[in-house]
């Protein structure tokens, strides 16, 4: 049977069909993540935890995530994506199982971890099962219609986790988000092929490199989640920030000396490859906190409900399903720089626009904010992959897509924690408590006149950072090659 479904869809129509494989594989990890986060209130009732400590739901899940990313690209240049991909849904599924039948908080967390280290298999290697279903020549045009996916996901995970929650409770949420990755496993397991050519399957895999990088990324990650929370010790934070130093110091040096590292370091020193990632960590370092200090603001300050917060963020998304195909299939012809500077410009005008907001501000500001905020981003991602990628040899693209999925992820960590810190920084230097969970309906009006004033610093100098994203990106001008997205897919 099997046999019989690659003879019937080969050529195009099996590119779809990988490609349809992959995509609904990160569709139902972008789901359970926006669904999460609206249940958390009723987790943090379930098992009377405040919100700091309810917040970690959310935070291992993150830590995993970005943790594993870069060795879980890299198994898949050993050993095939598809054995990747398809453990790694059956591992998410799993973890969102445990999830809705913890009985206690903990046991909830430890699902989280296996959802996190399922989601670190299903990411990275679904945007290079794309990338191989459309051919290299289309980079950016598969990573766009990846997005699509990725939009979708955005839009639908708080309305269906809303919707689930409120007729079959919290716990069945994560039932409705481990169906939708078995079935995407069960797809996965019938469509894909075996990887003609494993690239690299004689050599052993890079265990040593493996464990440093985790530990690395582990305790750097931590470090700075924790460095936002108040009830942790300062030195804490900086004795994790100190040990990852010296593990990705170990890192470097044991890449560098053995023939197929988890990361080919030497990378770095082309300026391209360099310029794209760190542009692209300036990006979602700019844009991460701006979607979750916003419905702070429009909760407490203009007094939002569920229901119109996330109206707020249903026509960026739909704009940014739109807009990232269409960048990532005229990158392919055009070249790269005019969406990658042009995207974080447009991200920037958005965080200015934030910046600007306060208690006065016009309901329908947010609105406008958010859009070319975060149309600016889908036009940026897909080109910036491209220009990635381009540096980079085909045998290498598991590990390389695993990394720039792992400086995605970390940006968005890391843009929580500065702005967390800045706001929290701001509203103590002004007499208040230093606690975004200080901030209530009932605040009293000085309490919310710093809040203010803390989330438009942040938005402000967030606004630097995209815009100094936007500088780099300046110079890439790869991938101008007329017509290449013309071409048939492999």
């Amino acid at each position: 049977m099997r046999v019989k479904i690659f003879k019937t869809f080969s050529g195009v129509e099996y590119s779809w069909l990988a490609f349809v494989s992959s995509a609904l594989s990160i569709l139902g990890t972008v789901l359970d993540r926006g669904a999460t986060n609206i249940v958390l209130p009723n987790i943090s009732e379930e098992f009377s935890s405040d919100l700091p400590t309810v917040q970690w739901a959310s935070i291992v899940y993150l830590l995993m995530l970005a943790t594993f990313l870069l060795p879980m690209g890299r198994l898949s240049d050993v050993i095939g994506k598809k054995k990747v991909i398809v453990a790694g849904l059956m591992i998410f599924t799993a973890g969102g199982i445990l999830s809705a039948i913890s009985p206690t908080f903990f046991v909830l967390l430890g699902g989280r971890v296996m959802q996190g280290i399922g989601g670190a298999m299903i990411q990275g290697t679904s945007f290079s099962i794309a990338v191989g279903a459309f051919g290299t020549d289309q980079k950016g045009r598969a990573v766009g219609l990846v997005l699509i996916f990725v939009a979708l996901g955005n839009i639908a995970g708080p309305a269906v986790g809303g919707l689930v929650a409120s007729v079959a409770g919290w716990r069945s949420v994560f039932i409705f988000t481990s169906v939708v990755t078995a079935i995407s496993g069960l797809m996965a397991a019938i469509v894909l092929r075996e990887d003609e050519n494993t690239h690299i399957v004689s050599d052993n895999f890079d265990w040593f490199g493996t464990l440093m990088c985790v530990l690395g990324l582990g305790f750097m990650l931590s470090g700075i989640a924790i460095a936002s929370r108040s009830e942790w010790p300062p030195y804490i934070s900086f004795i994790f920030i100190f040990a990852s130093l010296l593990l990705m110091t170990a890192f470097v040096w044991w890449s560098l000396r053995i023939t197929n590292p988890v990361l080919d370091v030497k990378l770095f020193a082309r300026p391209l490859f360099t310029l794209s990632i760190a542009s692209n960590l300036l990006c979602f370092i700019g844009m991460g906190a701006a979607l979750f200090l916003l419905p702070f603001y429009l909760k407490y300050v203009q007094g939002f409900g569920p229901g119109e917060i996330g109206s707020v963020f249903v026509p960026a998304a739909a704009c940014m399903a739109i807009a990232s195909p269409l960048s990532g299939r005229m990158s392919d012809r055009l070249g790269n720089r005019y969406f990658t500077v042009g995207g974080l410009i447009l991200s920037t005008l958005g965080l200015l626009i934030m910046s600007s907001l306060n208690e006065s501000s016009a309901r329908w500001l947010p609105y406008l904010a958010v859009v070319p905020a975060t149309v600016g981003m889908g036009v940026f991602y897909g080109p910036n992959n491209s220009a990635t990628l381009s540096q980079s040899d085909e045998r290498n693209h598991g590990s390389v897509i695993g990394f720039i999925n792992l400086v995605r992820n970390s940006g968005n960590l890391i843009s929580i924690a500065v702005s967390v810190t800045i706001v929290a920084t701001i509203m103590g230097s002004l007499g208040y408590t230093a606690d975004l969970s200080s901030v209530t309906y009932d605040s009293d009006p000085g309490l919310i006149s710093s809040f203010i004033s803390g989330i438009r610093t942040s938005f402000l100098i967030l606004a630097g950072l995209t815009l100094t994203g936007a500088v780099m990106s300046f110079f890439d001008d790869s991938g101008k090659k007329v017509g290449l997205s013309a071409l048939p897919m492999r």
